[in-house]
């Protein structure tokens, strides 16, 4: 076969000559240029649609379980996919769940603080009251000790203005109650629940709140908390100053008279604080003193402080601290080993001469019974009072007597008149003071009582 174009004299017609041979036989066919374009277009494609197929043939199960294959690898990504979001979520859903139940464990944990708060609060206005009622030292900053050194004479030099009963006025005591700042979890009427207010000046706006998270909202209520705990802190310290220097001051008094604090049973005192009009009713501790915090043990040492000043307190009414006659005193013969004015030996004076106008009143130094009022021998008309605790006051060459054995005189008491009956060689007060009969030094209680008038309210 044989394949050629025709060729003339003319232009050529572009046919495709097809020429089949077989021997001596030969057969030519023309075929158009469009027909055989078709024809030669339509072979490669055969060929190309025969290679798919037999290809498709061949590896038809390969292909189907290469399909099969990338759809179940599909699937099961996806099922992966899937179950990893539904662990997120239940991730996600037990954060949740236990961050909403730790912020309602310190919600509760607030709620119990707040308690707490309130129960310190009412304790802090309890010592405060119980403070207000005693006489705490006026200076802060001056240790106040009594000097014991007793002195020949007591002026105004070297002692406060005297009021009427001989002693300085006394100095304000401690006034006001603590406020520590608070907090309040329980909404109130009509509150807003983003306000959570601890003290007007700790507060945060209640759009700052409002937009506040949990978590930080929990955050700022810890810390202002901190801030109340040791707010309360400090004004225990505050309270327990002025109850220690308290306490000083009444040690150092007692030991200026020779005394000590064992003798008046401090510790033993009857109920605790005030009892007027009848209190009662069981023990029962207060949380907040028990709870372990560092609250506790500071309110514990300062009940235990406030309860012992109190005690020391409560001796000084009893110390014949108060001076018997008004104004200046005088003292015309000391305690002690003198030259008798009327035998010119050597004898013991076993208390103080004080100047003083005839018929000038002469009042009790501390409260008592009155154990003898009559004459009795070189003590001309004499007054003794029983104050307790072992003390005793004698009031000597008394013109008049004014009270009767058995009465209960308080400090300050009219108990006689100056006078100059019995060994006297002109009017005065001969005046003693005693402790388990011995006559000891007058000079070193009415010292010790102008010092520490210049401090506390006697």
């Amino acid at each position: 076969m044989h394949a050629r174009h025709a060729q003339a004299g003319h232009k050529p017609h572009h046919r495709l000559l097809l020429t089949f041979a077989y021997r001596a036989h030969a057969r030519t066919l023309t075929i158009p240029r469009f027909a055989a374009f078709v024809v030669f277009l339509l072979i490669p494609v055969a060929a190309v649609i025969y290679l798919a197929a037999t290809c498709y043939l061949i590896f038809h199960d390969d292909v189907l379980a290469g399909l099969m294959q990338h759809q179940a690898d599909m699937q099961y990504a996806y099922e992966d996919r899937i179950a990893a979001l539904k662990r997120d979520v239940e991730n996600i859903n037990q954060r949740s769940a236990s961050d909403a139940a730790d912020f309602a464990e310190r919600l509760r944990d607030f709620s119990r603080r707040q308690d707490q708060v309130e129960s310190r609060t009412a304790l802090l206005a309890t010592f405060a009251a119980e403070a207000k009622q005693m006489h705490f030292p006026a200076d802060a900053d001056t240790p106040g000790a009594v000097d014991p050194a007793p002195t020949a004479a007591i002026s105004p030099s070297s002692a406060p203005p005297a009021t009427a009963a001989g002693f300085a006025a006394p100095d304000p005591p401690l006034d006001g109650k603590p406020h520590p700042a608070g907090f309040d979890l329980r909404l109130q009427d009509g509150a807003h629940p983003a306000t959570l207010p601890f003290s007007t000046s700790d507060a945060a706006p209640a759009d700052e709140n409002a937009t506040q998270s949990p978590n930080s909202l929990a955050h700022d209520l810890a810390a202002r908390y901190q801030r109340t705990e040791a707010t309360d802190l400090a004004l225990l310290a505050t309270l327990e100053r002025p109850a220690d220097r308290l306490k000083r001051r009444v040690h150092d008094t007692l030991a200026a008279v020779g005394l000590s604090a064992s003798r008046f049973h401090v510790g033993d005192h009857a109920p605790y604080g005030n009892t007027a009009g009848g209190v009662g009713g069981p023990f029962v501790p207060l949380p907040v003193l028990s709870d372990g915090s560092a609250f506790a043990g500071a309110a514990a040492h300062l009940q235990n402080a406030l309860a012992t000043a109190q005690d020391l307190e409560a001796v000084l009414p009893h110390i014949p601290l108060k001076a018997p006659l008004p104004g200046e005193l005088e003292v015309t013969s000391p305690f002690g080993p003198r030259i008798d004015p009327f035998f010119g030996r050597p004898a013991l004076h076993t208390g103080v001469d004080l100047h003083g106008a005839y018929g000038d009143s002469v009042r009790a130094t501390a409260p008592g019974r009155v154990s003898f009022a009559g004459s009795m021998g070189g003590y001309g008309n004499l007054v003794e009072i029983d104050n307790g605790n072992g003390l005793a006051t004698r009031y000597a060459h008394l013109s008049s007597i004014d009270v009767t054995v058995g009465e209960s005189v308080a400090a300050g008491s009219v108990v006689g008149h100056i006078g100059d009956t019995g060994r006297a060689t002109g009017p005065h007060l001969h005046y003693e003071v005693r402790i388990d009969g011995e006559p000891v030094d007058p000079e070193r209680f009415l010292h010790a009582g102008q010092t520490l008038a210049a401090n506390l309210a006697l």
